[in-house]
């Protein structure tokens, strides 16, 4: 195909100049250009370019992400598009991830009572649902005594202690918003090839510059390279790729309402009938008088009962059966599920297959999809998590790393399970020698939050039991309670 220069079009709707289109590969491409190798069958009028009702059909970009008063319409007023945004996020911070490092339990309970105090975790919950509701968002960190030091990057070597009082969210319509300057700076991967700073928004009307390192950005679904500048480096809604399936099932709903309706009607038989209708297309004054006689008769009918019939008249009832409506409507909802990306179960509440049926399939995909979404938030969460150890306990330790469990919630036979394997895990490695007491104490209060059990070991108990290991302590105590004592030489010879 020749090369064609891209249309003004094609770059007015994607903000493009033409060194930006050349970068992308897009200079020499038409906005008309089309390919010329698809099927066809003219006899049979299948295929392209035939007069067919399945050539009638063409898809156009909507770009629905951009409607802010539709998204919050759906999310106040639509019980699934509500559901749709705050499943993921809810069971993803459900789901905290946990800190695998050589940081002490006593250090560990200090940052989880920071989270709460600072409310760490409703904040983030708020960000991840107007992320996905909005296609993007961002949440300020906020440090106290930096408040004129916004525009400059975070030296997390400057955080004070106690100094990080929580984070402020905000969405990408009526808070947070990207300028034009972009990041380059390859060793702040987190940042690069993104914008350096942005512009927050607050309340009373007032707005400041941030530097990137401040925020905390969380993104929508993903699109190609000149949607995601279009969509100012947001990704788009949740509900976009939904948006059409919501509909055809909201429509058929309304019409199954109106069957309803429809479904006993009374016929009235009426000899005059004809000559009545004759009389009423000629004048008005005949059509308003056949009105209300129905209007009285109805009327009559409905509050008392008692229908007034002529001597050749009579009622007749027509049934409406409905048939094959709860499977056209159950086939709805399995393309809404599909398309946001739920099971059934959790997104409608109940199951089609029935209650027998377990779903174990689905909602093992549900919880990978969950795990891959965790993986994408977890470079921000790792900024939180630097700006709180610096804030509850002066350093960021060198093998901070974080780890998110998984969302799904255990019975209590699953747990006895997890609980009885992990004991005899933990059992067997001490009397190996490759754990001590201390630090199996450790493990069963690390896993106690799944299991349940140790939770009532205290930091205070470990540090008694490192003590005690430091002292050697254990063999004097198994001797005192009568254990036998070391062979020694003398003993052996005699």
């Amino acid at each position: 195909m020749p090369s064609r220069p891209i249309t003004a079009r094609v770059k007015r709707s994607y903000h493009m100049t033409d060194a930006r289109a050349q970068q992308l590969g897009l200079h020499g491409v038409s906005d008309s250009a089309r390919a010329t190798d698809a099927f066809t069958n003219a006899a049979a009028r299948m295929g392209w370019g035939t007069p067919s009702l399945a050539e009638g059909a063409d898809y156009q970009l909507q770009r629905f992400s951009y409607n802010y008063i539709l998204l919050l319409t759906l999310y106040r007023e639509h019980w699934i598009s509500r559901r749709i945004v705050d499943g993921v996020a809810g069971d993803m911070v459900r789901a905290w991830p946990k800190t695998t490092s050589e940081i002490e339990p006593k250090d560990l309970t200090r940052l989880d009572r920071a989270l709460r105090v600072t409310r760490v975790k409703s904040q983030i919950l708020k960000t991840l649902k107007w992320a996905r509701l909005f296609g993007g968002a961002g949440a300020l960190l906020i440090i106290d005594g930096q408040q004129d030091q916004l525009e400059e990057p975070l030296d997390y070597e400057t955080v004070a202690p106690g100094a990080f009082k929580g984070l402020a969210p905000f969405d990408r319509w009526t808070g947070v918003s990207p300028e034009g300057e972009v990041c380059h700076d390859i060793n702040r991967p987190s940042e690069f090839d993104l914008p350096e700073y942005y512009r927050v928004s607050v309340k009373g009307g007032a707005s400041f510059r941030v530097h990137s390192t401040r925020i905390l950005r969380f993104l929508g679904p993903e699109v190609p390279t000149p949607e995601y500048e279009a969509q100012a480096w947001w990704g788009i809604s949740v509900l976009e790729p939904a948006y059409e399936e919501i509909r055809k099932r909201d429509n058929m709903s309304w019409n199954i309402l109106s069957l309803t309706f429809r479904a006993s009607l009374l016929g009235f038989k009426w000899g005059d009938m004809a000559q009545a209708l004759s009389g009423a297309g000629m004048n008005t004054q005949a059509l308003v008088q056949f009105e209300q006689r129905m209007e009285a008769f109805n009327r009559l009918l409905s509050n008392q009962s008692v229908a007034i019939l002529p001597a050749d008249g009579g009622l007749e009832s027509v049934n409406y059966t409905f048939s094959g409506l709860s499977d056209v409507y159950q086939q709805f909802q399995l393309d809404i599920a599909g398309a946001a990306g739920y099971p059934v179960s959790r997104l409608f509440g109940r199951t089609i297959t029935g209650l027998g049926q377990s779903n174990d399939a689905d909602e093992r995909l549900y919880e990978e999809r969950v795990a891959m979404e965790q993986e994408e938030v977890k470079p921000q969460l790792e900024k939180l998590y630097s700006v709180l150890c610096m804030s509850e306990l002066g350093e960021i330790p060198e093998d901070l790393d974080l780890v998110f469990p998984s969302i799904r919630v255990l019975n209590d036979t699953e747990k006895a399970t997890i609980a009885s394997q992990n004991a005899a895990t933990i059992v067997s490695l001490v009397n190996a020698g490759i754990l001590s007491k201390p630090q199996a104490m450790k493990e069963v209060k690390q896993g106690s939050d799944v299991t349940g059990i140790g939770t009532n070991i205290s930091d205070e108990d470990i540090d008694a039991a490192q003590r005690d290991e430091d002292l050697d302590l254990g063999p004097l105590m198994e001797g005192e309670t009568g254990a036998a004592e070391p062979a020694t030489e003398a003993t052996v010879s005699e």
